[in-house]
Protein backbone atom coordinates (compact mmCIF):
# COMPACT_ATOMS: atom_id res chain seq x y z
CA UNK A 1 0.00 0.00 0.00
CA UNK A 2 2.99 1.98 0.70
CA UNK A 3 4.43 1.91 -2.89
CA UNK A 4 0.26 2.69 -4.54
CA UNK A 5 0.23 5.44 -2.34
CA UNK A 6 3.41 7.33 -2.98
CA UNK A 7 3.14 6.51 -7.14
CA UNK A 8 -0.55 7.74 -6.91
CA UNK A 9 1.17 11.31 -5.50
CA UNK A 10 3.72 11.33 -8.19
CA UNK A 11 1.54 10.84 -10.65
CA UNK A 12 -1.75 12.62 -10.08
CA UNK A 13 -0.26 15.56 -8.28
CA UNK A 14 0.08 18.88 -9.49
CA UNK A 15 1.66 21.93 -7.27
CA UNK A 16 -1.04 24.45 -6.39
CA UNK A 17 0.43 27.71 -4.68
CA UNK A 18 -2.28 28.75 -2.32
CA UNK A 19 -1.75 32.20 -1.75
CA UNK A 20 -3.78 32.02 1.36
CA UNK A 21 -1.83 28.95 2.67
CA UNK A 22 0.95 28.71 4.84
CA UNK A 23 1.95 25.37 2.70
CA UNK A 24 2.27 24.49 -0.68
CA UNK A 25 -0.47 21.98 -1.79
CA UNK A 26 0.06 19.76 -4.33
CA UNK A 27 -3.30 18.80 -5.79
CA UNK A 28 -4.64 15.21 -6.31
CA UNK A 29 -6.39 13.83 -9.05
CA UNK A 30 -8.83 10.98 -8.19
CA UNK A 31 -10.46 10.82 -11.46
CA UNK A 32 -6.99 10.51 -13.29
CA UNK A 33 -6.51 7.06 -11.06
CA UNK A 34 -8.13 3.75 -12.40
CA UNK A 35 -11.07 2.74 -11.22
CA UNK A 36 -13.24 6.15 -10.18
CA UNK A 37 -14.34 7.17 -13.30
CA UNK A 38 -16.22 5.43 -16.87
CA UNK A 39 -16.70 6.86 -20.52
CA UNK A 40 -20.04 8.79 -20.52
CA UNK A 41 -22.14 8.70 -23.91
CA UNK A 42 -20.18 11.51 -25.40
CA UNK A 43 -16.61 9.51 -24.47
CA UNK A 44 -15.78 12.35 -21.70
CA UNK A 45 -14.49 10.58 -18.08
CA UNK A 46 -16.43 11.10 -15.52
CA UNK A 47 -16.93 9.72 -11.65
CA UNK A 48 -18.71 6.60 -11.10
CA UNK A 49 -22.08 7.32 -9.57
CA UNK A 50 -20.68 5.79 -6.27
CA UNK A 51 -18.05 9.19 -6.20
CA UNK A 52 -20.15 11.70 -8.00
CA UNK A 53 -19.28 13.27 -4.66
CA UNK A 54 -15.32 14.04 -5.44
CA UNK A 55 -16.40 16.21 -8.02
CA UNK A 56 -17.35 18.65 -5.27
CA UNK A 57 -13.86 18.51 -3.21
CA UNK A 58 -10.21 19.00 -3.72
CA UNK A 59 -7.46 17.00 -2.31
CA UNK A 60 -4.07 18.20 -1.29
CA UNK A 61 -1.22 16.95 -0.12
CA UNK A 62 1.83 18.90 1.26
CA UNK A 63 4.97 19.27 3.38
CA UNK A 64 5.28 21.06 6.77
CA UNK A 65 8.13 21.52 9.39
CA UNK A 66 7.65 19.89 12.44
CA UNK A 67 8.84 22.21 15.96
CA UNK A 68 12.24 20.46 15.65
CA UNK A 69 12.91 21.00 11.96
CA UNK A 70 11.30 17.68 10.51
CA UNK A 71 9.15 17.35 6.83
CA UNK A 72 6.08 16.46 7.70
CA UNK A 73 3.51 14.83 5.47
CA UNK A 74 0.03 16.22 5.75
CA UNK A 75 -3.45 16.23 3.40
CA UNK A 76 -5.89 18.32 3.15
CA UNK A 77 -9.59 17.88 2.03
CA UNK A 78 -11.81 21.63 1.28
CA UNK A 79 -14.63 21.73 -0.95
CA UNK A 80 -14.79 23.18 -3.89
CA UNK A 81 -17.38 25.82 -3.38
CA UNK A 82 -16.26 28.88 -2.25
CA UNK A 83 -17.27 29.77 1.53
CA UNK A 84 -16.15 29.41 5.40
CA UNK A 85 -16.01 26.02 6.50
CA UNK A 86 -15.64 24.17 9.98
CA UNK A 87 -12.55 21.75 10.34
CA UNK A 88 -12.15 18.03 11.06
CA UNK A 89 -8.41 17.31 11.98
CA UNK A 90 -8.25 13.44 11.52
CA UNK A 91 -5.87 11.58 13.07
CA UNK A 92 -4.78 8.16 11.53
CA UNK A 93 -4.72 4.46 13.77
CA UNK A 94 -1.80 1.88 13.79
CA UNK A 95 1.92 2.58 13.86
CA UNK A 96 4.85 3.12 11.38
CA UNK A 97 3.39 2.51 8.10
CA UNK A 98 0.32 -0.15 9.34
CA UNK A 99 -2.42 2.34 9.13
CA UNK A 100 -0.81 5.20 6.49
CA UNK A 101 -3.23 7.37 5.33
CA UNK A 102 -3.85 6.20 1.52
CA UNK A 103 -5.79 7.53 -1.44
CA UNK A 104 -8.62 5.65 -0.93
CA UNK A 105 -8.72 6.67 3.20
CA UNK A 106 -9.19 10.79 1.45
CA UNK A 107 -11.47 10.03 -0.99
CA UNK A 108 -13.39 7.04 0.15
CA UNK A 109 -13.64 7.72 3.62
CA UNK A 110 -12.33 10.88 4.36
CA UNK A 111 -13.95 12.79 1.36
CA UNK A 112 -17.42 11.86 1.57
CA UNK A 113 -17.15 13.74 5.88
CA UNK A 114 -15.37 16.99 3.51
CA UNK A 115 -18.28 16.76 0.79
CA UNK A 116 -21.01 17.76 3.24
CA UNK A 117 -19.35 21.09 4.31
CA UNK A 118 -16.14 20.33 5.92
CA UNK A 119 -12.41 20.89 5.84
CA UNK A 120 -10.70 17.78 6.65
CA UNK A 121 -7.09 18.22 7.58
CA UNK A 122 -4.40 16.14 9.01
CA UNK A 123 -0.60 13.91 8.82
CA UNK A 124 1.47 11.02 8.66
CA UNK A 125 3.14 10.00 11.19
CA UNK A 126 6.71 10.46 12.00
CA UNK A 127 8.85 7.99 9.78
CA UNK A 128 5.67 7.09 7.70
CA UNK A 129 4.03 8.29 4.46
CA UNK A 130 6.97 10.24 3.60
CA UNK A 131 6.84 12.11 6.87
CA UNK A 132 10.53 12.40 8.43
CA UNK A 133 11.61 10.99 12.27
CA UNK A 134 10.42 7.88 13.83
CA UNK A 135 7.15 7.21 15.30
CA UNK A 136 7.21 7.35 18.92
CA UNK A 137 3.25 6.45 19.56
CA UNK A 138 1.93 9.66 21.60
CA UNK A 139 5.34 11.59 22.12
CA UNK A 140 6.91 14.10 19.87
CA UNK A 141 4.11 13.00 16.73
CA UNK A 142 1.45 15.15 19.48
CA UNK A 143 3.47 18.30 18.17
CA UNK A 144 3.19 17.53 14.52
CA UNK A 145 -0.81 17.75 15.01
CA UNK A 146 -0.49 21.06 16.88
CA UNK A 147 1.43 22.21 14.37
CA UNK A 148 -1.66 21.70 12.58
CA UNK A 149 -3.38 24.50 13.76
CA UNK A 150 -0.79 27.26 12.37
CA UNK A 151 -2.13 26.01 8.90
CA UNK A 152 -5.26 25.69 9.72
CA UNK A 153 -5.30 30.09 10.80
CA UNK A 154 -3.79 30.57 7.27
CA UNK A 155 -6.29 28.75 5.54
CA UNK A 156 -8.95 31.27 4.41
CA UNK A 157 -11.67 29.40 4.27
CA UNK A 158 -11.66 27.79 7.52
CA UNK A 159 -13.54 29.14 10.06
CA UNK A 160 -10.41 28.79 13.03
CA UNK A 161 -13.41 29.02 16.13
CA UNK A 162 -14.64 25.85 14.55
CA UNK A 163 -12.63 22.80 15.07
CA UNK A 164 -13.33 19.33 15.65
CA UNK A 165 -11.42 16.17 16.16
CA UNK A 166 -11.72 12.54 14.35
CA UNK A 167 -9.75 9.72 16.10
CA UNK A 168 -9.21 6.16 14.96
CA UNK A 169 -7.91 3.40 16.95
CA UNK A 170 -4.29 4.76 17.92
CA UNK A 171 -5.55 8.16 16.59
CA UNK A 172 -8.27 8.37 19.69
CA UNK A 173 -5.00 8.12 22.04
CA UNK A 174 -3.67 11.49 19.94
CA UNK A 175 -6.88 13.06 20.25
CA UNK A 176 -7.28 13.25 24.04
CA UNK A 177 -3.51 14.24 24.17
CA UNK A 178 -4.11 16.93 21.94
CA UNK A 179 -6.59 17.77 24.24
CA UNK A 180 -4.97 18.16 26.88
CA UNK A 181 -2.71 21.10 25.03
CA UNK A 182 -5.57 23.23 23.59
CA UNK A 183 -9.07 24.69 24.13
CA UNK A 184 -9.59 25.12 20.53
CA UNK A 185 -11.43 21.84 19.68
CA UNK A 186 -15.29 22.01 19.98
CA UNK A 187 -16.00 18.33 19.14
CA UNK A 188 -14.09 14.97 19.56
CA UNK A 189 -15.08 11.83 18.36
CA UNK A 190 -12.96 8.64 18.39
CA UNK A 191 -13.31 4.94 16.59
CA UNK A 192 -11.90 2.07 18.07
CA UNK A 193 -9.96 4.09 20.70
CA UNK A 194 -7.50 2.63 23.13
CA UNK A 195 -8.56 3.84 26.97
CA UNK A 196 -5.24 3.23 28.27
CA UNK A 197 -2.12 1.52 26.02
CA UNK A 198 -1.64 -1.08 29.11
CA UNK A 199 -3.85 -3.92 27.31
CA UNK A 200 -3.43 -6.52 29.43
CA UNK A 201 -5.40 -8.34 26.44
CA UNK A 202 -2.72 -7.62 23.82
CA UNK A 203 0.85 -8.52 25.79
CA UNK A 204 2.25 -8.53 22.08
CA UNK A 205 1.75 -4.62 22.10
CA UNK A 206 4.66 -4.47 24.60
CA UNK A 207 7.24 -5.21 21.79
CA UNK A 208 5.80 -2.05 20.07
CA UNK A 209 5.80 0.00 22.72
CA UNK A 210 9.72 -1.38 23.33
CA UNK A 211 10.42 -0.32 19.48
CA UNK A 212 8.57 3.12 19.57
CA UNK A 213 8.23 4.51 23.03
CA UNK A 214 11.76 6.48 24.33
CA UNK A 215 12.54 5.03 27.62
CA UNK A 216 10.24 2.71 27.88
CA UNK A 217 11.74 0.25 29.31
CA UNK A 218 13.47 2.10 32.04
CA UNK A 219 10.31 3.18 33.50
CA UNK A 220 7.23 1.70 31.87
CA UNK A 221 4.45 2.80 33.71
CA UNK A 222 6.00 6.36 33.66
CA UNK A 223 6.08 6.47 29.52
CA UNK A 224 2.26 4.59 29.50
CA UNK A 225 0.55 7.03 32.03
CA UNK A 226 2.27 9.77 29.72
CA UNK A 227 -0.21 8.50 27.18
CA UNK A 228 -2.83 7.17 28.72
CA UNK A 229 -6.17 8.73 27.11
CA UNK A 230 -8.07 7.94 31.12
CA UNK A 231 -5.47 9.99 32.44
CA UNK A 232 -6.24 12.58 30.29
CA UNK A 233 -10.01 13.31 30.36
CA UNK A 234 -9.37 15.45 33.84
CA UNK A 235 -6.43 17.20 31.88
CA UNK A 236 -8.99 18.23 29.26
CA UNK A 237 -8.82 22.08 28.61
CA UNK A 238 -11.81 22.59 27.16
CA UNK A 239 -14.52 21.94 29.35
CA UNK A 240 -17.43 21.89 27.16
CA UNK A 241 -16.16 19.76 24.84
CA UNK A 242 -18.65 17.33 22.67
CA UNK A 243 -17.63 13.96 22.71
CA UNK A 244 -18.77 10.97 20.60
CA UNK A 245 -17.43 7.67 21.61
CA UNK A 246 -17.89 4.63 18.70
CA UNK A 247 -16.59 0.80 18.92
CA UNK A 248 -17.39 -1.86 17.92
CA UNK A 249 -18.52 -4.68 19.87
CA UNK A 250 -16.92 -7.65 18.02
CA UNK A 251 -13.29 -5.66 17.84
CA UNK A 252 -10.61 -7.93 17.75
CA UNK A 253 -7.82 -5.50 18.57
CA UNK A 254 -9.34 -2.94 21.11
CA UNK A 255 -11.69 -4.86 23.09
CA UNK A 256 -14.87 -2.88 23.45
CA UNK A 257 -14.42 -1.99 27.59
CA UNK A 258 -12.34 0.58 26.08
CA UNK A 259 -15.37 2.12 25.13
CA UNK A 260 -17.17 2.03 27.94
CA UNK A 261 -13.87 3.14 29.88
CA UNK A 262 -13.81 6.43 28.08
CA UNK A 263 -17.53 7.30 27.95
CA UNK A 264 -17.72 6.59 31.50
CA UNK A 265 -14.76 8.59 32.21
CA UNK A 266 -15.59 11.78 29.94
CA UNK A 267 -19.50 11.35 31.69
CA UNK A 268 -17.96 11.80 35.40
CA UNK A 269 -15.81 14.73 34.75
CA UNK A 270 -19.26 16.10 33.39
CA UNK A 271 -18.07 16.03 29.88
CA UNK A 272 -20.85 15.70 26.92
CA UNK A 273 -20.67 12.40 26.03
CA UNK A 274 -22.24 9.74 23.34
CA UNK A 275 -21.86 6.24 22.62
CA UNK A 276 -22.29 4.32 19.90
CA UNK A 277 -22.01 0.73 19.67
CA UNK A 278 -21.97 -0.83 16.84
CA UNK A 279 -23.00 -4.80 17.85
CA UNK A 280 -21.90 -7.03 14.81
CA UNK A 281 -18.81 -4.31 13.92
CA UNK A 282 -15.08 -5.11 14.23
CA UNK A 283 -12.26 -3.11 14.76
CA UNK A 284 -12.60 -0.71 11.80
CA UNK A 285 -16.56 -1.06 11.63
CA UNK A 286 -15.92 -2.39 8.00
CA UNK A 287 -19.58 -4.02 7.79
CA UNK A 288 -21.42 -0.70 8.66
CA UNK A 289 -19.11 1.96 6.94
CA UNK A 290 -21.83 3.94 5.10
CA UNK A 291 -23.63 4.15 8.65
CA UNK A 292 -20.67 5.04 10.48
CA UNK A 293 -19.74 8.29 8.00
CA UNK A 294 -23.31 9.61 8.12
CA UNK A 295 -23.69 9.27 11.89
CA UNK A 296 -19.67 11.44 12.02
CA UNK A 297 -21.16 13.69 9.77
CA UNK A 298 -24.36 14.18 11.59
CA UNK A 299 -22.12 14.76 14.59
CA UNK A 300 -19.95 17.14 13.65
CA UNK A 301 -22.65 18.99 11.56
CA UNK A 302 -24.44 19.57 15.12
CA UNK A 303 -21.67 20.44 17.12
CA UNK A 304 -19.34 22.42 14.65
CA UNK A 305 -21.31 23.93 11.20
CA UNK A 306 -24.51 24.82 13.26
CA UNK A 307 -22.64 27.04 15.69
Amino acid sequence: MKKIFYVYLLLFSEMFCAQNSSVNLEQTFPEKIQGYTVKNKNGQSVFKDEYKYLDSINVYGYNYSSYDNLTIRGFLIEPKEKGTYPVIIFNRGGNKELGAVTIPTLTNFLGKIAAKGFIVIGSQLRGSGRSEGKDEFGGKDIGDVMKLFEIIDHQSNADPKRIGMLGVSRGSMTNFLVLKETDRIMANATIGGIADLNQKDRPEMYELYKELIPDFEKNPKKELDKRSSLLSIPLIKNKNLKNFIIHGANDERVNVDNAFLLFNALKSNNFSTRLLIYEDANHGINNNTNDLIGQIIRYFTVYLAKL
